[in-house]
């Protein structure tokens, strides 16, 4: 699933828990609403990703013992 699909299940869940405000008697504002959410759910989803990608990287590298550096 991408993050555009799961951003979509997330707005509707947090539309369905009274989250994310609609009003079916103004369509047109709970769109602008309702996308600027998409947007930023959207947004976290990715750098979720990337927060993830990156750590996972990090964690193969550091893996290996560090070694050890003598100043004399």
């Amino acid at each position: 699933m991408n993050d555009s699909q799961r951003a979509w299940e997330l707005a509707m869940v947090l539309i369905a828990n009274g989250r994310i405000p609609f009003d079916p008697a103004n369509p047109s504002g709970s769109v602008k609403i309702l996308s600027k959410h998409l947007q930023a759910l959207e947004e976290a989803l990715r750098e979720q990703a990337t927060d993830v990608a990156t750590h996972e990287r990090l964690g193969k590298n550091s893996s290996r013992r560090p070694s050890l550096v003598c100043a004399d």
